[in-house]
Order: C-alpha cells, then sequence, then structure tokens
C-alpha cells in the first residue's frame, strides 16, 4: 500500500481530479437512480384493470346546481347496459386514473394498531366492469351494489373490497375475507366488513411511497349521493368494437343528462387504456430525461477517468519498464494499475455518498421529496467502483504489454 499512496501524493493533481469528478458523478447517480426508480414505480406496477381498451370512461359530468339524484344515474346506467356491445356499466364517484375526484381513506384493522393510506372507490359494478382479478371471497351481492348512499358512502357501514397488498397490510397473519376494518376516526367510525379481496388496482395517486402503496385501493359498494360529478365505466364485451360503443355511450349521457350538465364544461369519454397513457405520460418523460442524465454522466465519467489514468500510466512507463525488468509480471503490473484506480475511485466514492446525502437533503427541504434509502449509497458505490476498474483496464492492460527493454529506454 505504501508503494502505492507515495507516487500519489507526489503528484497531487491528477489522482485528484479524478476523486472530485468521480465524487461528483456519484452524488448525481445515487440521487438520480433513486428518483429513475420512484418514476418507474407506476409505469411497472399492475394496474388489475382487464383489457384497458375495452373499458370505457365518461366523466367530468358536471351537475348544474343540485347534485345528481341516484335514481337518475341509475336510469342512465340502465339505458347505458341496453346498448348493444355493452357487458357491464357501473356508476362511481371516481373511476381509476379518473385524478379529478377521488377519496383517501386510512382504513384501519379492528383491534389492532395497523393502518394504511389507502384509495377508495365507489360505485356499482366495479369489479365486473373494470376486470379485476377476485382471489379471495366474493363480489358485492345485487343488494349491495345498488344501495343509494345518503351521502357520498364513504362514512357508511357495509361490506368492502380490498387489494391483496392491502390485505397483506392490515392483517398479516390472516386471512382478510370476514374480517373488519374501520375508517374514519371519532364519531365518523364506518365498520367496514371484507367480503373480498382482489389481485391488483392501481391508485391514482402516485406518490412518493413504496412500490406496495400504489396497490393500497378499496372498492366501496352503492350509488353516490350528493355527488355533482359522477363517473361512468362501461365494458365493452371482447367481440364488439370499441369505437362504436363509445359512440352510442356518448348519445346515451347527452341524451339522459346533457340538459342539466353545467353549461360550457362538456362530457370526456376516453378509453383507460387513453385515460392511463395520459396519467403517466409525465412519469415516463421523468424516466427518459433521469435516464438520459444518469447515462450522460456516467459516461462522461468512464471517459474522464480512463483519460486521465491514460495519462498517468504514460507518464510512469519508465517505473514500469523497471518493474518489469526487476521481475514483475504483467499480471502484477495490472493488479498493481487496478488497486491504484480502486484507492482513487474509493476515495472518490466515500467523499460522493456525503455529497449524494446532503443533496437529498437539499432536494427534501425544497422539492418535497422522499429520504434518500441507505441501500442505494451501496448500489451508487459499486456502480462507481465497478466503472473505475473498467476504465482502468485498457491502459493497464497496455501497460503491462510493454517490453521492458522498451520501457526502460523511454523517458
Amino acid at each position: 500500500m505504501r508503494h502505492i499512496v507515495k507516487p500519489l501524493l507526489r503528484h497531487r493533481m491528477m489522482p485528484l481530479l479524478v476523486v472530485l469528478q468521480v465524487a461528483l458523478a456519484c452524488a448525481i447517480a445515487c440521487n438520480a437512480l433513486f428518483l429513475l426508480q420512484q418514476k418507474l414505480k407506476p409505469i411497472l406496477t399492475s394496474d388489475g384493470i382487464g383489457q384497458p381498451g375495452h373499458l370505457i370512461v365518461a366523466w367530468q359530468i358536471v351537475s348544474r346546481g343540485k347534485p345528481w339524484q341516484t335514481s337518475r344515474l341509475e336510469e342512465t346506467a340502465q339505458a347505458l347496459r341496453a346498448l348493444p356491445g355493452v357487458a357491464s356499466v357501473s356508476v362511481a364517484g371516481s373511476l381509476p386514473m379518473v385524478t379529478q375526484a377521488r377519496f383517501s381513506a386510512n382504513p384501519k384493522a379492528a383491534g389492532s394498531d395497523i393502518q394504511a393510506d389507502a384509495a377508495a372507490y365507489i360505485g356499482t359494478n366495479l369489479v365486473k366492469t373494470l376486470g379485476l382479478q377476485l382471489v379471495a371471497g366474493r363480489d358485492f351481492s345485487p343488494g349491495e351494489q345498488h344501495h343509494h348512499n345518503k351521502g357520498v358512502g364513504f362514512h357508511e357501514s357495509g361490506p368492502v373490497i380490498i387489494t391483496q397488498a392491502l390485505a397483506d397490510r392490515l392483517f398479516p397473519r390472516g386471512k382478510a375475507v370476514g374480517r373488519i376494518i374501520h375508517l374514519g376516526q371519532g364519531d365518523n367510525v364506518a365498520v367496514r366488513t371484507v367480503v373480498g379481496v382482489v389481485a391488483h388496482l392501481m391508485r391514482n395517486d402516485f406518490g412518493n411511497g413504496k412500490k406496495l402503496d400504489l396497490d393500497y385501493t378499496m372498492l366501496l359498494p352503492g350509488i353516490p349521493g350528493q355527488w355533482p360529478m359522477p363517473s361512468f365505466g362501461v365494458r365493452v364485451a371482447e367481440t364488439s368494437n370499441t369505437r362504436s360503443v363509445l359512440k352510442h355511450v356518448r348519445q346515451v349521457i347527452k341524451r339522459m343528462l346533457g340538459t342539466d350538465t353545467v353549461q360550457g364544461i362538456h362530457p370526456v369519454y376516453d378509453t383507460y387504456a387513453q385515460l392511463r397513457d395520459q396519467a403517466l405520460a409525465q412519469s415516463r418523460a421523468a424516466v427518459w430525461l433521469l435516464a438520459g442524465v444518469t447515462l450522460v454522466v456516467l459516461f462522461v465519467t468512464l471517459a474522464g477517468v480512463m483519460g486521465m489514468t491514460a495519462y498517468w500510466v504514460q507518464q510512469r512507463t519508465r517505473q514500469i519498464g523497471i518493474r518489469r525488468a526487476l521481475g514483475a509480471s504483467k499480471r502484477d503490473i495490472l493488479r498493481y494499475l487496478q488497486g491504484e484506480n480502486l484507492l482513487v475511485v474509493g476515495s472518490g466514492v466515500l467523499i460522493g455518498l456525503a455529497a449524494a446525502y446532503l443533496v437529498n437533503l437539499w432536494l427534501m427541504r425544497h422539492y418535497e421529496l422522499s429520504r434518500l434509502p441507505w441501500t442505494y449509497l451501496p448500489l451508487g458505490a459499486m456502480l462507481l467502483l465497478a466503472l473505475g476498474q473498467l476504465a482502468v483496464l485498457g491502459p493497464a492492460l497496455r501497460a503491462s504489454r510493454v517490453p521492458p527493454v522498451v520501457a526502460t529506454r523511454s523517458v
């Protein structure tokens, strides 16, 4: 180690430049990889919706004056069910990816302190219309499905269907079906019995939590009352043309509700696939940006370390030749240069890890980002160390192949 450190201290400028470059790259790479992982979560997480191109969502149906009467919403749903090619229809307070209206809940397992931040969707026939996979229990009964809630429906007691991720969170030691969860606090606590569990259903707000947080979702039955902006979900049969059905859906809603909608605010009709693409557009753009920044930083670091190492090796050609003449093998020269690079790059990585943490604190304070998990620090360190070894490999191999007689005559 003394023979490695001594030459570095004698010529400090070149190793110092490598250390600073690696430190900067490590600080940027750790935070960029963390942000990249966050933006990739909603893209890679299963949303649980079956055949998204066959699900039509009609939303932004704003009532003029008083909220829509539940009986009128049910009549509109019956008219939609009568359309050819329609397999199922839901009336809901909100549907996945319709971000203008959503419910947030903090369900708590009865008799336990375990709770979770979950999204809730209230409506009729949601399991069938959304194409969800029921993995345990049952769907809501017809009486539960068409219950007319007095208010929005969130604070009423009754059955509930939750996702498997939420079931594992609230009831980690047993089955969820038949168990009780509480919604709300104080006098507004609603007692809900879990009657079914679905495999997946991704929530609207992607947030910055863990991957499972995107799947913390509940379904509540019934038609929301006192709701001025409901949504309709229409499941198109597999053999039918979605575009043709969408045209008829627009006509029915205009005929049934158009006279009482707010002038200037027109209902919107999309497929779920289109809504999901729109909701994830910002995440996809951020992924490309962060991936590009990370690759550029790593490439510049690789090129910089490689160039500086090549110059550093060239300046010590005479020293390397003397070592070869005294009996050092090619492997010894290669191992010496790789060990020297590991020491220099490792010093830069240690400084970069501290800088990465400080950068993350700054981002948390000014942009409300999550804390950088400690697991990203060794990941960034290993990435930069491997990059340093790759950068030194070419110059080290060339140095190890120089014949001793040629090297000793070089100045």
